[in-house]
C-alpha cells in the first residue's frame, strides 16, 4: 500500500485511545517495514502544518486531541539517528508566535552490563537506549534524552548528562608493568572501562580492594575515568570487606561526629520530674512492646482495655524522641544527614547515637519513658468512635517477640513462654481486633503484595560465617504476630493523618501516587498473555489494581507477576502535599510510629505538638520552637526520600553479596528452585534452600533457545525446551563471583509449565497471535512485552549481572516497624 497524507490522516481518525505508536499505525496501513521511512515523512509533514501531533509515551494522534509541537521537538522525537531522511521533509511556514517545543525528557538511566540502558522518565514509560546511543553517561547519570519510537518502544539518545550519580567505584587493585590501576568490581563501569587509572599516590597493594573517588569523568572528547584511592578495605575474599565497600559507596555515615556524641553523653537516661510536665500519666496502664526477637530499640508499644462507647480501646504509645532531640541542635542536625537507620545484615548503622536509640528513648520495660499517645476507641466491629493524641509518660510492662506471640496464640506457653499466659487475653483481643480492621482495609482497596525478603542468618561468635539465608516471616504464625502489630501502626499513621487533614494543617505525608495509564497499559498487555484480563481504567484504582492483584495470584506464576504487578506502581516517598496512598487505599496517610528510625516522623511529632499546645492539649513542650516554614519541610521531605533510597539499596546490596558468600563453596551442587523472571539474556531462578537467586545464561541453554517477549519464556524451537515464569526446575551452581553478586546456574532438568499442562498453544500465540488477535493487537503485545521484560532485567535483588533498581523495597512495602529496610523490625515500607 502507498503511504499517502490522507491514508494517514483517515487512520489517526480511527483511534480511539490517546494515540497509537508508529508500528501499529504501520500495521493498522499494511505497511511493510521497508516503508517506516515514508511513513515518518509523512507525519512530520503533518506534523509540520499543525495536523498532527506527539501524544505522551511517543504515540501520534490527529492535532485536536494533543497539543502543537514546533520543528526542534519533531526532529528529536521523528528521525531516527541512524537513519535520517535524505532529504527535509516540506515543512509549512512556522507563524511567528508558535509555542515553545516540549522540555526534552529528563531522567536517571539505569545501565546494562552489556551497555545499553533505560531511562526512567517521570510520568511516561521507560526510554531504552541503545549502548551506541548512551554517550559519555555512567550508570546512575541524571540525562537529558533525544527520543523516537524504535522496535523495542520508545527508544532515545543522551544529549546531555545533567549530573553524575556515582561519585565512588569499589575494586581491586592490578598492577600491569609499572602502572597499578583498579579493576572496577561493578561490570556496569567494568564492561566500559576496565581500566581506571589512578591519580596521585597510590596506597595499598595489587590484589586488596579498595575505594576510589571518581576525579576524572568521561567526556565527549576523552572517554577516560580517573579517580584516587580514599580507602584499602583488605581481603576481597571477606565479607567485612564487601560490606565496607557498600557502606563507601554509598556515602552512609557511620562515625557521629563529636558535638552529636557529646549531646548524647549528656541526655539524662532516666525520665525526670521535670520530664513529666505537660503530660498525661499512663504508667499504670498495660502497654507491653512487640518486635523481632533481636531488636534492641524499642519505638512503639501497645495496650487494649474496655472502651466506654461498649468496644476496645486501644492506646498506641510512640518513643517521644523529639522531647531531647530539638530543631537545629547537634543530634538533629546528623539526623538530617542520616535521614533513616539502614539495617545490614552484620550491623546498624543507627539515625540517632545509643544512648538515644536503645537507651531513653526506647521504650524499654519496667521503666518510665517518654511517649506520644493515640487513643483509638472502636466499635465491636472496628469502626472508629473517638480519636485522642496527646504527649504522655508510660511504663512498658513486657518486652514480647513475634515468635513469642505467635506461640502464645496457639497455646504453646513451654519454657521461657510461660511469661506470656499472664498476656494471652490482651494478646487475643489485640489479634481479634487486628483481623476485622485488616479486613476493612482490604475491603477498602489496599494492596497486600508480600513478596518475601531475604533474611541473613550470620554465625553468633563469627560474622565472616554465613549460615543460612531463609526467607523472613516464613512462618505463618509469625506472619500473623506481625500483621497484628501492623494494623495498629497503620491505624496510629492513619489517625494522625486524619488530625491534620482536619486542621488543614502543614504536615510531611507519606504519598504514594497512582499509576501511571502507559504504565498499567503495559502491565496488562503481559498480563493479558496469561489469561488475565484488566481493566485499565479500574485498574488506576486501589480497588481495581487490587482486583488485578488477586488473579495474579491464582496463577502459577504468581509470585514473578506480583512483581510485575509492582513494578507498575510508582514509588512512596515523603512530600507536604497530601497527595493520599494509592497501595494502601487511604487519603489521610503519614508516618509517625518510627521516629527513632525515621526522621520524617520525628518530623510529624513535633508538627502534632505545636498543634496540641495551641488546642490546650498536652504536648509536653511543644510550645517551645514555632515550627519551619512548609518550604523547609517540602526541602526535608524531598532529602529523606533520596536517604531511604540510599539506606534500601545498600541494604539490597549487602544481602546481594551475602547470598553469593553463601553459595560460593557449593559450585557443583544440585537445587530446587522457581523461574522468577525471564529476560532476554536467560532466566532468574529462586532456590528453595538456601534462599538465593540465580541466573540461566540462554547462550547455555542451547543455540536454538530464543527469547519470547509476549510471554516472558525462552524456547527451544528444535528440542522444544521452554522455561517459563513459575516453571519448577533443578539447578546446578555454576559459577560465583562474590564481588559482583552473581550466581550463575546450569539446568539440570525442567518441569512441566502450568500453561503448558493446560495445553495452551504458545508458539502458535507467539508467532500468530491468539486467537481472533489483529496484527495491532499482537504487535502491542510483543512491544508491551519487550518493554516489561527489559525492566525486569533491569530490575529487581538479582545480583550485579544486571543494574539493580529494585523498586519493590521502595514502591509498596509498609513501613510503619521497619527502618529503611525493614531489618530488625521486620517492616515492609508503605
Amino acid at each position: 500500500m502507498e503511504v499517502s497524507r490522507e491514508s494517514v490522516l483517515e487512520a489517526l481518525g480511527r483511534v480511539v485511545t490517546r494515540g497509537i505508536t508508529l508500528p501499529a499505525l504501520a500495521d493498522e496501513l499494511g505497511l511493510r517495514k521497508h516503508q517506516y521511512a515514508r511513513l515518518r515523512e509523512v507525519l512530520a509533514e503533518l506534523e509540520g502544518e499543525s495536523l498532527v501531533v506527539t501524544v505522551s509515551g511517543g504515540g501520534w494522534a490527529l492535532a485536536a486531541s494533543g497539543r502543537r509541537v514546533d520543528r526542534k521537538a519533531k526532529a528529536a522525537i521523528v528521525a531516527r539517528p541512524e537513519a535520517a531522511p535524505a532529504r527535509a521533509p516540506a515543512l509549512a511556514a512556522v507563524p511567528a508566535a508558535e509555542p515553545e517545543a516540549p522540555a526534552r525528557p529528563t531522567g536517571r538511566i539505569t545501565v546494562h552490563p552489556a551497555g545499553y540502558g533505560f531511562v526512567t522518565v517521570e510520568d511516561s514509560v521507560d526510554v531504552f537506549v541503545p549502548a551506541k546511543f548512551r554517550g559519555d553517561s555512567l550508570d546512575g547519570d541524571r540525562v537529558v534524552l533525544e527520543t523516537w519510537l524504535g522496535h523495542k518502544g520508545t527508544e532515545g539518545r543522551v544529549v546531555e548528562v545533567v549530573s553524575r550519580g556515582r561519585a565512588r567505584l569499589t575494586g581491586t587493585l592490578v598492577k600491569s608493568g609499572r602502572t597499578v590501576f583498579l579493576q572496577p568490581d561493578d561490570p556496569r563501569i567494568a564492561a566500559d572501562y576496565g581500566q581506571v587509572g589512578l591519580d596521585g599516590p597510590t596506597t595499598g597493594q595489587p590484589g586488596q580492594a579498595v575505594v576510589v573517588e571518581i576525579t576524572r569523568y568521561p567526556t565527549a572528547a576523552q572517554r577516560v575515568l580517573g579517580g584516587r584511592v580514599l580507602k584499602v578495605l583488605g581481603d576481597p575474599d571477606d565479607p567485612r570487606t564487601e560490606i565496607e565497600k557498600i557502606i563507601a559507596v554509598a556515602s552512609l555515615p557511620v562515625e557521629f561526629p563529636d558535638d552529636a556524641l557529646a549531646q548524647a553523653a549528656a541526655t539524662p537516661q532516666e525520665v525526670r520530674t521535670q520530664d513529666l510536665a505537660d503530660r498525661i500519666d499512663l504508667r499504670e496502664r498495660r502497654f507491653c512492646t512487640i518486635d523481632p526477637e533481636t531488636a534492641r530499640d524499642f519505638d512503639d508499644a501497645l495496650c487494649i482495655e474496655d472502651g466506654p462507647h461498649g468496644g476496645p480501646r486501644v492506646w498506641v504509645a510512640v518513643a517521644d524522641v523529639s522531647h531531647y532531640v530539638r530543631w537545629d541542635d547537634a543530634l538533629d542536625r546528623e539526623a538530617t544527614l542520616r535521614g533513616v537507620s539502614v539495617y545490614l545484615p552484620d550491623r546498624v548503622i543507627p539515625m540517632l547515637p545509643h544512648e538515644l536509640s536503645a537507651g531513653i528513648c526506647s521504650l524499654n520495660p519496667n521503666v518510665d519513658r517518654c511517649a506520644m499517645v493515640v487513643r483509638l476507641d472502636y466499635t465491636d466491629d472496628g469502626k472508629i468512635v473517638e480519636t485522642s493524641y496527646a504527649a504522655a509518660v508510660i511504663r512498658s510492662q513486657a518486652r514480647l517477640d513475634y515468635p513469642g506471640v505467635a506461640a502464645a496464640l496457639t497455646g504453646d506457653f513451654r519454657g521461657r513462654r510461660e511469661m506470656y499466659r499472664p498476656w494471652l487475653g490482651e494478646l487475643q483481643r489485640l489479634d481479634a481486633l487486628a483481623r476485622v480492621l485488616r479486613a476493612a482495609r482490604r475491603a477498602r482497596g489496599a494492596l497486600d503484595l508480600d513478596i518475601p525478603e531475604a533474611k541473613v542468618v550470620l554465625d553468633a561468635d563469627d560474622p565472616r560465617l554465613v549460615r543460612d539465608v531463609v526467607r523472613s516471616k516464613a512462618d505463618p504464625g509469625v506472619k500473623r504476630a506481625y500483621e497484628l502489630v501492623e494494623e495498629y501502626m497503620l491505624a496510629a499513621n492513619d489517625a494522625v493523618g486524619r488530625y491534620f487533614q482536619q486542621r488543614k494543617a502543614t504536615s510531611v505525608w507519606r504519598v504514594h501516587a497512582p499509576p501511571e495509564r502507559e504504565r498499567v497499559e503495559l502491565l496488562a498487555e503481559l498480563l493479558g498473555a496469561y489469561g488475565i484480563s484488566v481493566k485499565v481504567e479500574a485498574a488506576m484504582t486501589p480497588l481495581g489494581m487490587k482486583d488485578v492483584l488477586e488473579k495474579v495470584m491464582k496463577t502459577p506464576a504468581s509470585r514473578a507477576l506480583s512483581f510485575l504487578v509492582l513494578r507498575s506502581l510508582k514509588q512512596a516517598v515523603w512530600d507536604t502535599v497530601p497527595m493520599g496512598h494509592f497501595g494502601l487505599a487511604s487519603g489521610d496517610y503519614l508516618q509517625f510510629t518510627s521516629p527513632i528510625r525515621r526522621y520524617p516522623d520525628l518530623l510529624v511529632h513535633r508538627l502534632l505538638k505545636h498543634h496540641l499546645h495551641r488546642e490546650g492539649q498536652a504536648s509536653g513542650g511543644g510550645h517551645a520552637k514555632p515550627p519551619p516554614p512548609t518550604e523547609r519541610l517540602a526541602e526535608l521531605s524531598a532529602t529523606m526520600s533520596g536517604h531511604e533510597r540510599r539506606a534500601m539499596e545498600a541494604e539490597r546490596e549487602a544481602v546481594a553479596m551475602y547470598r553469593a558468600y553463601l553459595v560460593r563453596e557449593q559450585i557443583g551442587e544440585r537445587f530446587a528452585g522457581t523461574v522468577s523472571a525471564v529476560t532476554s539474556f536467560g532466566a532468574f531462578v529462586e532456590l528453595d534452600e538456601p534462599f538465593v537467586e540465580g541466573l540461566l545464561k540462554k547462550d547455555q541453554l542451547g543455540d536454538d533457545v530464543g527469547f519470547d517477549e509476549l510471554h516472558m519464556r525462552l524456547r527451544g524451537r528444535r528440542t522444544g525446551l521452554t522455561i517459563t515464569l513459575g516453571d519448577a526446575v533443578t539447578v546446578e551452581i555454576a559459577d560465583v563471583s562474590v564481588t559482583r553478586r552473581r550466581i550463575e546456574l546450569k539446568l539440570v532438568a525442567a518441569a512441566r509449565t502450568a500453561q503448558r499442562a493446560r495445553g495452551v498453544d504458545l508458539a502458535t500465540a507467539d508467532d500468530y497471535g491468539a486467537p481472533g488477535e489483529s496484527r495491532v493487537g499482537l504487535a502491542k503485545r510483543r512491544q508491551a512485552g519487550r518493554a516489561v521484560a527489559d525492566a525486569v532485567a533491569t530490575s529487581g535483588d538479582r545480583g550485579r549481572s544486571k543494574p539493580a533498581a529494585k523498586p519493590t523495597r521502595g514502591g509498596l512495602r509498609v513501613s510503619h516497624k521497619g527502618g529503611a529496610g525493614g531489618g530488625k523490625k521486620g517492616g515492609k515500607r508503605r
